[in-house]
């Protein structure tokens, strides 16, 4: 079980090396995890995130539902990319520390079952669009989880 966890593992590093070495070829389709939650869904941004906070499912959680969790992971982790490739761009990460992150997001996402938030959250990027309907500034006033540097609010 060691020897496929390794595997895995260095196959994913490998993977995730050749993808962030070259500038980021496929957009994401939407702009927040909430907008692909919602086109998915067929709700609009404003129910999936009533739904997030009055009944506490998660975005994955409602878009499993309808079966279309492995699309929404892909959108995610592409949305992702393109913070990191931006946040390398600006300076404020270094490639390696990019690839890093990925394989990270890469490997939680193996075992996602969309029922819990927070991808992301403990490298210090602060991924996402605060706590208050995209109006927020993410954990710590958009400076990530820990000490990183957050995207918060649109």
């Amino acid at each position: 079980m060691k020897n496929l966890r390794n595997v895995v593992t260095a196959s994913l590093l490998v993977a995730a090396m050749g993808v962030t070495s070259v500038t980021v070829f496929a957009a994401s389709k939407y702009g927040s995890p909430a907008d692909a939650a919602a086109a998915l869904t067929g709700k609009s941004v404003e129910e999936v995130l009533q739904v997030r906070q009055e009944e506490n499912k998660t975005l994955g959680t409602q878009v499993d539902e309808v079966g279309k969790l492995s699309e929404f992971q892909m959108e995610i982790l592409q949305q992702k990319k393109e913070v990191l490739q931006e946040r390398v761009t600006e300076g404020r990460l270094t490639q390696e520390e990019a690839d890093g992150i990925l394989l990270t997001l890469e490997e939680n996402q193996l075992t996602c079952d969309g029922t819990t938030a927070g991808i992301g959250m403990m490298n210090g990027i602060g991924f996402g669009n605060g706590m208050m309907n995209g109006n927020g500034n993410g954990y710590q006033n958009g400076n990530g989880y820990r000490s990183g540097n957050g995207l918060g609010g649109k």
